[in-house]
């Protein structure tokens, strides 16, 4: 189809084009009666020109008419005009679920179990709510999700993004002998249930496998089966058993687990029967994953083998470079600075640059007319952080705003102070502040050894807060390797962000205790006092120090309120390592006779031995000269 952009069709004005599909093109447009944008999907003209497929169309676009919902897109009208067939839809502006997995993909992150879950939790709903209605999607998939950003979550602990599902109904316009270049296989071939694959009367349980599969994409990091052909997609999904989730994501609770492998199974009546029961299930555990940050080394490749380390990131700090729409603009050369006082440069695009002395030793930022610096624009919370006087220079706090507070690209933790050195980005909604030290100022100085940002590209790294807020937590790294014998020591850093001094202690479970030294004592910390706690893994060289990935799971807790604060996963992976006995029994013979040989595998994984036998004189005929066995660990064979 030719590019349409600067054309008009009834009153859609098309201002841009957006994206391209198998049925056809989408645009940004603008509706010149109503002075509003929308998104406008034309269909192909070799579909189009179909008369069977034009009432399809419009009994399709009639029953999507219908739906409203928040996690919907709404559709306002739709027509045929000179012969094009096209579809007039809310416009959501960013990008699709899809755009943001492949992006995942390349760069071996996965997203927060909590957000994923949450975020398809939205999709459930709506799904659910579609259904009452008498309407199936038929193609669920990461390309049929918009995400779109809010200023404050849907949802209390929800990230401030809301999921909206769109297209609905449009994949079984090919349903019924409508003639297409590609046949009428319907769906999208990784997403499609069994019963799609069948050519069945498909219900509202057909989009629970999709987003089923979905799930399991979001939660581990990779599609359940590798799909090319419309052969492979009738044999896995209607056939194949998936790999285990907790295969590919080491520790994954066994409850999601569960939750997962329902969503796909292969009989409609064995999954969740309807998009709120689903929703509730995807909350509840989302709900009970809050307190735990889980760093696996995750299997992102679409093969079985070869494990990778995956960092488990934010989708708020996925979505809002998004929404900066640029990058921040350069200090303006002419601009009049405060003398004998620090001062910060508020900047947006398209506006003048505003000038702020920094005259008080605190100063909070926010939308509310009663913070000190007043920023009044979607994506900037009522109290949203705060900055600080030090004795190097200055520093930032998030105050638990709902879009985040961000330094460079990295999002801060809330209520953990970010040293800034003069000139530094600091990102509030679409304003970007520096802070410039005075002239007769003296360099700021170093920063504190600990860092306390979320780093979306820190590999083998976790940081995260307590929930009450009053204990930030390092662990570097959190996955280790280590050889039988040897020794791997991992850092935890705990800063005291309470008014009371405080002790904590360290609790390590899944790994044999006498693998593991821990800080024998609770360590005292004084109110904004830093320590570093190392221990150290120091697996036996021993058949029961199994090579392979070992999860372990540390657990922090207070003497003061003798509760645990905090949860973090990790995973050891002990090399493998070679070591054997070999036996004769009798040693000697008379004449005719058997000797019984017994080998023992003292290392850590499976080995394979062959055993020969020879006399150097070659006077000695043997039975089984030559054989070859395999030997498990810790086994003998005979």
């Amino acid at each position: 189809m030719n590019d349409l952009t600067g054309q008009q069709i009834d009153q859609y004005r098309m201002e841009a084009l957006l994206g391209e599909g198998g049925m056809g093109t989408v645009y940004r447009a603008r509706d010149v009666h109503l002075n509003r944008l929308v998104a406008l999907k034309i269909m192909r003209q070799s579909l189009a020109r179909q008369p069977e497929f034009q009432q399809r169309f419009l009994q399709e676009a009639q029953a999507a008419a219908r739906l409203k919902h928040p996690s919907i897109v709404q559709i306002y009208h739709f027509g045929n005009r000179q012969g094009l067939l096209y579809m007039a839809m809310a416009y959501v502006p960013g990008a699709t679920l899809g755009t943001y997995v492949r992006r995942l993909q390349e760069t071996r992150q996965i997203l927060q179990l909590s957000e994923s879950l949450s975020l398809l939790a939205q999709v459930a709903e709506a799904l659910g709510y579609a259904h009452r209605q008498g309407v199936v999607h038929w193609d669920i998939k990461p390309d049929n999700v918009l995400l779109e950003t809010l200023d404050q979550p849907d949802r209390e602990g929800e990230p401030p993004v809301r999921a909206v599902v769109t297209d609905f109904g449009l994949a079984k316009l090919l349903e019924g002998g409508v003639e297409t270049q590609t046949g009428t296989f319907l769906g999208t071939m990784p997403y499609m249930s069994p019963e799609q694959c069948r050519g069945r009367h498909i219900d509202g349980r057909s989009d629970i496998y999709s987003l089923g599969i979905l799930l399991y994409q979001l939660v581990t990091g990779r599609l359940p089966f590798e799909i090319r052909t419309p052969a492979e997609a009738a044999e896995k999904h209607i056939r194949e058993l998936p790999p285990l989730p907790h295969a590919i994501r080491p520790g994954l609770p066994a409850a999601l687990e569960s939750l997962i492998l329902k969503a796909i199974a292969k009989q409609p009546e064995e999954r969740f029967q309807t998009g709120e029961e689903m929703a509730r299930a995807l909350r509840e555990q989302a709900r009970s994953d809050m307190t735990v940050l889980e760093a696996q080394a995750v299997d992102t490749s679409p093969a079985p083998k070869g494990v990778t380390t995956a960092t488990v990131v934010s989708l708020v700090t996925q979505l809002m470079p998004e929404m900066s729409q640029g990058i921040a603009p350069s200090v303006s050369s002419g601009l009049a600075a405060p003398a004998g006082t620090d001062y910060l440069i508020i900047q947006r695009q398209g506006e003048a640059d505003l000038t702020i002395s920094l005259d008080k030793s605190k100063l909070t930022i926010g939308r509310s007319q009663g913070n000190d610096i007043v920023l009044d624009a979607a994506g900037v919370s009522r109290q949203h952080a705060r900055l600080e006087r030090t004795t190097g220079g200055w520093q930032i706090l998030d105050t638990g705003s709902s879009n985040g507070t961000f330094v460079k690209t990295s999002q801060l933790l809330p209520n953990i102070p970010e040293p800034l050195e003069p000139g530094q980005v600091v990102r509030v909604g679409p304003f970007f502040l520096r802070w410039q030290a005075a002239a007769s100022a003296v360099a700021a100085a170093d920063k504190p050894q600990w860092s306390r940002t979320v780093r979306a590209g820190q590999s083998g790294v976790t940081q995260l807060l307590s929930m009450d807020g009053q204990l930030g937590i390092l662990v570097n790294p959190t996955n280790v390797d280590v050889t039988p014998g040897g020794r791997a020591e991992i850092q935890i850093e705990l800063m005291n962000h309470g008014p009371l001094v405080d002790h904590f202690e360290l609790h390590l479970s899944l790994l044999p205790a006498a693998w593991v030294t821990l800080p024998p004592e609770p360590v005292q910390l004084m109110p904004g006092g830093t320590v570093s706690l190392p221990f150290t893994i120091h697996p036996p060289r021993h058949s029961s120090a199994t090579a392979g990935r070992h999860p372990y799971q540390l657990e922090i807790f207070s003497a003061s309120t003798r509760q645990r604060v905090a949860t973090i996963k990790g995973n050891v992976t002990i090399a493998p390592f070679a070591r054997y006995k070999v036996e004769a029994q009798p040693t000697q013979l008379t004449n005719q006779g058997f000797c019984r040989v017994t080998v023992q595998n003292e290392g850590n994984s499976p080995a394979t031995y062959a055993v020969q036998a020879r006399d150097p004189a070659a006077a000695l005929n043997f039975l089984a000269s030559k054989v070859r066995c395999l030997c498990r660990r810790a086994r003998r064979v005979r």
